[in-house]
């Protein structure tokens, strides 16, 4: 897993205005290697770096699973489905931010006056076609 965070920063003046600054968060996550926890872990418990990949992509998978709910939480509540009124519960408006590092870390980037791009990487070879799918079923 890698993750790069850069923040940017600019002072504009508008003609008339007072003095602004523009403050840009540009984070970068790759994730990498998740769907590898069968291959790497193959019933063999002996291998210490075998299990070393299994862990870390058990925990890259668990961090996707969090992202998504993340991600739907946030959808619902943009669709008003969360959102005041209607006689629901604090559950109905939490988001699970502090559920997984990943969206802790990306808190800043999913929500809130911000625009999120998720890349899927993908394998033009034909063993790797249910992987793909399953990528594709993720990031749509």
């Amino acid at each position: 897993r890698t993750a790069i965070q850069e923040v940017l920063g600019d002072a504009v003046v508008a003609p008339g205005q007072a003095l602004s600054e523009v403050v840009s968060t540009l984070a970068l996550v790759d994730l990498a290697g998740s769907e590898r926890a069968a291959a790497s872990h193959n019933g063999n418990t002996e291998s210490k770096a075998g299990n070393e990949r299994f862990k870390e992509a058990v925990n890259i998978n668990q961090s996707l699973f969090v992202l998504r709910r993340v991600i739907n939480a946030l959808s619902k509540r943009a669709g008003g489905n969360g959102c005041g009124g209607g006689g629901g519960g604090e559950d109905e408006d939490h988001i699970p931010y502090r559920d997984s590092k990943l969206t802790s870390l990306l808190q800043h980037a999913i929500g809130g006056n911000s625009y999120m791009l998720m890349l899927a990487c993908l394998s033009p070879a034909d063993r790797h076609y249910e992987e793909n799918i399953s990528t594709l079923q993720y990031a749509s």
